[in-house]
C-alpha cells in the first residue's frame, strides 16, 4: 500500500520515463540531421578526376576530406575500395572488415560497430551516395545516441517491472488522454482484460468501460467524479484528484490522480478495504464502550497521557455540570483539578492523581475517600488504561476517608 511520498516518487519517476522517450525523439531528431550534414558534405567532397594537377596554387592546399575526423572512402563499380582519408585508415581493423563485409552483401546503410585499441565500443552509423561509377561513403559516430537508447530501453524494462510487481493498480494517459501504460494488478482490481487495455483507448472510453462493469459509483456521483475529472485536467497546478470508491460492499478503493505540465496523467487504484473495514471495526468498538461507560450510573471521566480529556458519562456530567460544556481546555485535567480542590478539603490525593494520569512506566490503581467542603464523602478512584489512559470515578459516597492501593497497570 503506497504512501504519499513513494506515490510521489513513483509519478517522478513516470514523469523522468517519460523525457527518455522525449530525449529518444531528440536523439532521431539530430541523426537525420547529421544525415543532412552527410548529404552536404558528399556535395562538396566529390571524387578527385584522374586530371593531371595544374600549377594553380589551390593545388597546394590540404585536401578538406584527408582532414575530415570522421572515415570517408570511395569504392568502385565492383564495390573495391579505392580510396580511404586518413580517419578511415587508421580507423579500427573491425570497422574497415565490416565495411568490407557489406560491400559483398550489397548493403549501403545502416549502423555498425567497431572496437578501439581502448576496449570500447565505437558505434557508426553509415551513408553512401552514387556517383557515376563510384559509391562515395560517410561514417558518423552515434555513439551518443546508442547509448541513451540503450539505457532508455533499459530503464524502460526496470520501470515495467517495477509497475508489475505494484500493489496499486496503475493507468497512465497521455495528453491525448491515451491510455499508454497500464499494470498487471490494474486488471485485477477492475476485472477488465488485457485485449480492451491493449487498444489504448481513451480516458472517456476507459471510465465508460468502468462504469459498465459497475466499478464506479452510481451515475450521479459518476458524473460529478467526471466533472472534478475535467477541472483536474484544465488546473493541474492546483493539486491532484483523489477519492474514494466503493463499487460493492467490502471493496473499497483509494484512486488518486496525479497530472503533470506535458498533460500526462498517472491514476493509483489502491485497495484499502482491510484498511477501511479495520477503521469501521475500531469504531464500532468505541461505540459499543461508549454505550457502556453511559450505562454506568457512577460518574467516570477519561484522560489520555498528556491529561486531555477524552470523555465522560452522563452521571459525571450531571454531578460536575461546570464540566460539561465543550471547552476542552476546561474539562482537561488541569482544568478539573482546580475546580475539584476548590470544592474538596486539602488532600495528598490531587497530586497522586496527577502523578498517575501524567506518568509512564509501572502505573498503579488506587482508591480514595475525600470530604467536600460541605463535609459530604466523595469517593475518588484512579484506574489505569492502556495506551497511557486514565479512567477517573470521582461522586459521592458514604465511605469513610481511606486510601488503598490496587494491580499496577503499565
Amino acid at each position: 500500500m503506497l504512501g504519499i511520498v513513494e506515490q510521489n516518487l513513483l509519478i517522478s519517476g513516470l514523469v523522468f520515463l517519460a523525457t527518455l522517450i522525449a530525449m529518444s525523439s531528440g536523439y532521431a531528431l539530430l541523426r537525420n540531421n547529421l544525415s543532412g550534414a552527410a548529404q552536404a558534405s558528399r556535395a562538396y567532397h566529390t571524387p578527385r578526376s584522374n586530371t593531371p594537377p595544374s600549377d594553380s596554387s589551390d593545388d597546394h592546399r590540404p585536401d578538406p576530406a584527408e582532414l575530415h575526423p570522421h572515415p570517408i572512402w570511395i569504392t568502385s563499380h565492383d564495390r573495391q575500395i579505392t580510396w580511404g582519408n586518413n580517419a578511415f585508415k587508421t580507423s579500427e581493423s573491425d570497422f574497415v572488415a565490416t565495411c568490407k563485409h557489406w560491400l559483398s552483401i550489397g548493403q549501403t546503410e545502416g549502423q555498425i560497430q567497431a572496437h578501439s585499441g581502448a576496449g570500447s565500443i565505437c558505434w557508426y552509423d553509415i551513408t553512401a551516395q552514387l556517383q557515376d561509377h563510384e559509391t562515395l561513403w560517410f561514417a558518423s559516430p552515434v555513439d551518443g545516441e546508442v547509448r541513451a537508447e540503450a539505457s532508455r530501453r533499459e530503464f524502460i524494462q526496470t520501470m515495467s517491472k517495477t509497475f508489475a510487481q505494484l500493489s496499486t493498480g496503475l493507468a497512465i494517459f497521455d495528453h491525448k488522454r491515451t491510455l499508454i501504460h497500464f499494470n498487471p494488478t490494474l486488471l485485477d482490481i477492475t476485472g477488465l482484460d488485457f485485449e480492451s487495455l491493449s487498444l489504448k483507448p481513451d480516458l472517456a472510453t476507459f471510465l465508460d468501460t468502468l462504469r459498465g462493469k459497475g466499478f464506479l459509483p452510481e451515475p450521479k456521483d459518476y458524473n460529478d467524479w467526471r466533472d472534478q475529472l475535467a477541472k483536474l485536467e484544465s488546473a493541474a497546478e492546483n493539486g491532484s484528484y483523489r477519492d474514494v470508491w466503493e463499487p460493492r460492499d467490502g471493496v473499497t478503493y483509494r484512486v488518486s490522480g496525479k497530472p503533470h505540465p506535458d498533460g500526462a496523467i498517472a491514476f493509483l487504484l489502491e485497495d484499502i478495504s482491510a484498511e477501511t473495514a479495520h477503521a469501521r471495526e475500531a469504531r464500532a468498538e468505541l461505540c459499543l464502550l461508549e454505550n457502556a461507560l453511559n450505562a454506568v450510573t457512577t460518574p467516570h471521566v477519561i484522560f489520555d497521557g498528556l491529561g486531555a480529556y477524552v470523555r465522560s458519562n452522563p452521571a459525571f456530567q450531571t454531578i460536575w455540570p461546570e464540566l460539561a460544556h465543550d471547552k476542552s481546555a476546561e474539562k482537561s485535567l488541569s482544568g478539573c483539578l482546580p475546580l475539584w480542590q476548590k470544592q474538596m478539603l486539602p488532600h495528598g490525593a490531587w497530586e497522586k492523581m496527577r502523578a498517575t494520569v501524567l506518568g509512564c512506566g509501572d502505573r498503579k490503581g488506587w482508591k480514595a475517600v475525600l470530604s467536600s467542603t460541605e463535609g459530604r464523602p466523595f469517593e475518588l478512584q484512579c484506574t489505569p488504561l492502556a495506551n497511557r489512559h486514565t479512567l477517573i470515578e470521582l461522586g459521592p459516597s458514604n465511605k469513610p476517608a481511606i486510601v488503598t492501593h490496587q494491580q499496577s497497570v503499565a
